[in-house]
């Protein structure tokens, strides 16, 4: 007895993709890659907004510890003081509050546009590296024991402005 078997594959039984299926699934995945690729510009943006928001905030909580330095018949003396500004308020300082308003300077806008700073305030204050921000402060007389301090922080490129504000209290 002899069988003859006859091996044969049918047209239903193929074992791997066709050009077709491998095409599709490219598109798919070159339409995902490129979705996500599109979402690193904007992630860098808001680290970016992220760092200058810190710098800001960092900026104006300086400012307003550095105001409780100066004593309170003297803090009025600091309302209109702007980091962006060489002459006005910061020139006509003396003693402690021109040394405070000197270093804002130095820490948010740093020299330039006519405003230096000695050899003594480099060496005690540092390289400067200043982040090109502006602040501002207001000082509002509430009452004869108090004071309102705002200080208003700008930064190139952040979207806003952050104010920060605090009260000091006269204690006899």
């Amino acid at each position: 007895m002899h069988t003859n078997r006859t091996i044969a594959r049918t047209l239903g039984d193929c074992r791997g993709f066709t050009l077709v299926e491998v095409l599709v699934a490219a598109m798919i995945l070159v339409v995902a890659l490129l979705s996500l690729a599109s979402m690193f510009p904007v992630g860098y943006r808001q680290i970016a907004d992220a760092g200058r928001m810190t710098m800001a905030v960092s900026g104006a909580r300086h400012i307003l510890e550095d105001v409780g330095d100066v004593p309170f018949a003297n803090i009025s003396n600091l309302n209109g003081v702007d980091t962006a500004s060489n002459t006005g308020v910061i020139a006509g300082l003396t003693g402690t509050e021109a040394a405070i308003a000197r270093r804002w300077r130095y820490m948010m806008a740093g020299s330039g546009n006519g405003f230096t700073f000695t050899g003594a305030e480099t060496t005690a204050w540092g390289t400067p590296q200043p982040f090109a921000g502006r602040a501002v402060v207001t000082v509002a007389n509430t009452s004869a024991t108090l004071r309102t301090v705002t200080v208003t922080v700008t930064v190139p490129g952040l979207p806003g402005n952050v104010t920060m504000g605090t009260v000091i209290v006269r204690v006899f």
